[in-house]
């Protein structure tokens, strides 16, 4: 099985995530509210699962740092989209919502459940 050995403290999901968090997108509001207030990305494919699967996957065990350097771009590579475009704009509020719904580390099963979340939580608070 694979692992995601934590070297230096810079394991294979913090290299993905030093990687493209220059692309994420964050917007001035909240997708749901539209309040600009305490905002947080929210990724509906978890980071962390994604690099787990991905690595068991190809059957990689990560046990030094320059590893993770060598099959982070491949990784990218492989799920840019979900990493980079398959994100929300929460307010605190709501991204606690999402979570109580979804539980703390959601399954990449419920990615989609959670754009539908989203989108209908929109549509009720434009009715308001």
């Amino acid at each position: 099985m694979a692992t995601n050995t934590n070297v230096k403290g810079r394991g294979f999901v913090k290299r993905v995530r030093d990687k493209v968090k220059h692309k994420y997108v964050k917007d001035l509001e909240c997708t749901v509210c539209g309040t600009s207030e305490d905002l947080e990305l929210h990724h509906f494919y978890s980071v962390s699962q994604m690099c787990n699967k991905w690595l068991s996957k190809e059957g990689i065990k990560i046990t030094a740092d320059e590893q993770s350097l060598e099959y982070r771009d491949a990784f990218i590579a492989e799920h840019e989209d979900e990493l980079v475009n398959k994100c929300a704009t929460l307010c605190l509020k709501d991204h606690q919502k999402l979570h109580r719904i979804y539980g703390g580390k959601p399954a990449l099963s419920t990615a989609s459940k959670q754009e539908r979340w989203v989108k209908k939580q929109k549509a009720k608070h434009e009715l308001i």
